[in-house]
């Protein structure tokens, strides 16, 4: 090849070098293709290209076009290999590889055997087809990019490249060389020169593209600090507000206009400051904490504040930005849960807790004043009752107005609380030995026996108090609360409607009661119950015509305990209902134990308690021992107090009427004793009433109760109510009971109650 025109050639080189540079220096720029590091490095081997040419003088001509379009090939593999997807065109690189090779082989080969312009023509039109495939990707770039130069770029590559497939040619022509060359020289030059072009549009574009979006994030965020729920307001560096969103005027009442200017602190806080928050600010750090402020109306309100510093470019504090949530609801809630949690929703009354605690504190200060404290807790009588008959509301109201009478009563103490739910504690200091507590004793007692006025009725609440005193009865709070209990459960059994002061004998006292009840509660798994059965005897016959089941219990240790003892235990927690449906279940298995041994059959009474009927569907669970046991209905009878038949007439009048269909007889016990009368009666289906045993035990000497027992009898009678006698031990109130026409008899002048098997004995003799 003819290296003509050296000066040029240099020139080419140098065109060439200018464009490697340029496309490495657009290769480095942020969001760049990632292609034109890889095109400086192809026209980089271009530059090296025509360097070998300059040189040629000193080497020979083979070398030189050796050397050249070796690099001249790589130079077209590379800049094709920037074309190329970087991943997925595994093929097409293979061909790229295959083919560089095929090329820089055929020119070693043919340098040397042939003649230097057989290995110029295939690297010639190797690379302008390379750089026609340039042009393409170029052209593409400028229309999904327009305006930013590149269609420029995609026609110089065209260009330069029409120029390499034309170069073998001008290359035969010796005076055309140099000007070939010079044609380089302006191609590479003009390339270089709208590829920086190009790429300043690009970034430029980039800029403007980028300074569009944080403008529109600003405004974005402007919006939604705007429109949040939280007040939010920047200050300046001496926290004069400079901005304020709505949530800060809705919260606070200033408005924006307001507000701007003016100190943060003084028109939200005024002289109060909050020592944690300067300190951290004045450290340049973040706050965040609760502070009381004052809105413009002067109301109150809690926000949770977060302080964030600002700094400006020299790392200085140029700003403070303030989020503030209203928080004053949720204190409000924390703070009635708080209260809640110590005090009795509906009186306001300290809670046992919260008694305890109070309790605890005064005995701190009675050890250091050397004074006494004396604890009363008061026990409302069958106050279950009055929520029954006057329904929760006038309960409710019952209550109000006991509390009310209690605290007008016991002023000058130290606390009054509601420690149950019939139940209230008083906190006494005492320095007299006990004088005042007495008193205080005396007044609640007296307080309580006048009656309250609920809707209009009258309503009387007897109490019972329980008294016991520091440090004679105990040393804390536990201990004196455990023995005003005590005191107050043997207020309730020995002073209805008066006091006791603790004595150390209850404790022993107690824990046997616990351990009974505990025992009763495993009594039936122990099989522990017993029934015994007292016949009911025809007056004038003496024949038995019934039995009423009674309920015994066989304690494994203690031996027979008392009804009088235990029912009101089971009453008290809970185990009525289990117990009641034991004896239910019994008293039919027995009457069909007694049908299958052929004893001749009578009716069996069993007696069901008012918290029976209340907490149980009692016509459900007769029909369902019945139906088990497989007995007819005729054969049971249901005994029940005259008090409880009263106590809720209503009510009580369905529940019979339910277990009178089913044809279970009904009675009613211990007449004579409640607040009833005949006439009431009639509302019941009641076959039978039974005379109490109070009437019956004085008939022989005091004519009151004759006249009364015969009263009885007579009105009965004349309603169609049989009559039974219950208590006769004597034959003279069997003769006057006769003599009065009484139905039947009961009591220890035919038997006492007896087990089952004795009971059949009876019944086979027919007669007692």
């Amino acid at each position: 090849m003819d290296a003509a025109a050296p000066t040029v050639i240099f020139g080419a080189f140098l065109g060439n070098l200018v464009l490697a540079v340029a496309l490495a220096f657009v290769g480095r720029g942020h969001g760049s293709t990632r292609s034109m590091p890889v095109f400086a490095v192809a026209f980089a081997l271009f530059a090296f290209r025509f360097l070998f040419m300059a040189i040629s003088g000193s080497v020979a001509p083979q070398q030189v076009v050796l050397w050249a379009e070796v690099v001249h090939v790589a130079a077209g593999s590379v800049l094709l290999a920037g074309l190329c997807p970087h991943k997925g065109c595994r093929s097409l690189w293979l061909l790229i590889a295959v083919t560089t090779v095929s090329l820089m082989g055929w020119v070693v080969w043919a340098s040397i055997h042939i003649a230097p312009m057989a290995a110029i023509i295939p690297s010639s039109l190797y690379i302008g087809a390379a750089m026609l495939a340039a042009a393409l990707v170029f052209w593409r770039r400028a229309r999904r990019i327009p305006g930013n130069g590149y269609s420029l770029v995609a026609l110089l590559f065209a260009l330069w490249g029409l120029h390499k497939l034309d170069y073998p040619w001008l290359a035969a022509v010796p005076q055309a060389v140099p000007y070939g060359f010079m044609l380089t020289q302006v191609l590479s030059i003009g390339l270089g020169v709208a590829l920086l072009i190009a790429a300043d549009r690009e970034s430029r574009a980039r800029e403007n593209e980028g300074r569009r979006r944080s403008q529109a994030l600003l405004h974005l965020q402007g919006e939604a600090m705007a429109a949040t729920a939280n007040a939010i307001f920047i200050t300046d560096r001496a926290g004069r507000i400079e901005w304020c969103n709505k949530a800060f005027s809705q919260l606070t009442g200033w408005a924006e206009t307001e507000a701007m200017g003016r100190g943060a602190r003084r028109l939200l806080m005024g002289a109060e400051r909050d020592r944690r928050m300067d300190e951290a600010l004045k450290r340049g750090e973040n706050w965040r904490g609760e502070l009381n402020l004052r809105r413009r109306d002067g109301t109150l309100y809690v926000v949770d504040q977060n302080v964030t510093p600002i700094r400006d470019d020299r790392g200085r504090i140029s700003h403070y930005v303030v989020v503030q949530e209203d928080v004053t609801e949720r204190r409000r809630a924390e703070e009635r849960i708080r209260f809640l949690s110590n005090h009795d929703a509906l009186t306001a009354l300290p809670n046992r807790l919260l008694f305890r605690e109070q309790i605890q504190r005064a005995i701190g200060r009675a050890k250091t004043e050397r004074h006494g404290l004396a604890v009363l807790i008061l026990d409302l009588d069958d106050f279950s009752h009055y929520n029954d008959v006057l329904g929760h509301d006038g309960g409710d109201h019952l209550l109000l107005a006991i509390t009310e009478r209690l605290m007008s009563t016991a002023r000058g103490i130290e606390s009054l609380a509601r420690v149950g739910g019939d139940e209230f504690g008083f906190l006494l200091l005492t320095t007299d030995g006990g004088e005042s507590v007495v008193e205080l004793a005396g007044s609640l007692t007296k307080a309580m026996r006048r009656p309250f006025d609920i809707n209009g009725h009258d309503v009387q609440v007897g109490a019972a108090i329980g008294i016991t005193l520091y440090p004679d009865d105990g040393a804390d709070a536990d201990t004196l609360l455990k023995n005003a209990d005590m005191a107050m459960y043997r207020a309730i059994e020995d002073n209805p409607n008066g006091y006791r002061f603790f004595a150390p004998t209850m404790d022993a006292e107690l824990a046997l009661r616990r351990r009974l009840e505990s025992d009763l509660r495993k009594a039936i798994q122990r099989d522990e119950l017993e029934l015994h059965y007292q016949p009911i005897v025809d007056t004038q016959s003496r024949r038995i015509i019934s039995f009423e089941a009674l309920l015994r219990w066989n304690h494994a240790d203690d031996g027979w305990i008392s009804p009088v003892e235990f029912i009101p235990m089971a009453e008290g927690n809970g185990m009525i209902g289990p117990i009641g449906e034991w004896v239910l279940r019994r008293a039919c298995q027995q009457m069909r134990d007694w049908d299958r041994m052929g004893i001749p059959p009578v009716p069996v009474a069993v007696n069901m308690s008012a918290l029976q009927l209340k907490r149980q569907d009692v016509p459900m669970l007769v029909r369902k021992m019945l139906t088990e046991a497989g007995v007819p209905s005729h054969r049971l009878e249901l005994e029940l107090t005259e008090t409880t038949v009263m106590e809720d007439a209503d009510a009580a009048q369905r529940i019979f009427a339910d277990i009178a269909g089913l044809g279970v007889r009904l009675a009613v016990d211990d007449f004579g004793t409640g607040y009833s009368s005949l006439a009431r009666l009639k509302r019941f289906p009641v076959g039978k009433l039974k005379i109490d045993r109070s009437f019956v035990g004085d008939l022989a000497e005091d004519e009151g109760d004759a006249a009364i027992a015969r009263a009885i009898i007579s009105m009965g009678h004349a309603m169609g109510l049989k009559v039974v006698a219950e208590g006769v031990e004597t034959p003279e109130q069997l003769a006057i009971l006769a003599e009065a026409g009484c139905d039947a008899i009961q009591g220890f002048l035919f038997s006492r109650a007896v087990p089952a098997d004795q009971a059949a004995e009876l019944l086979r003799r027919g007669v007692c």
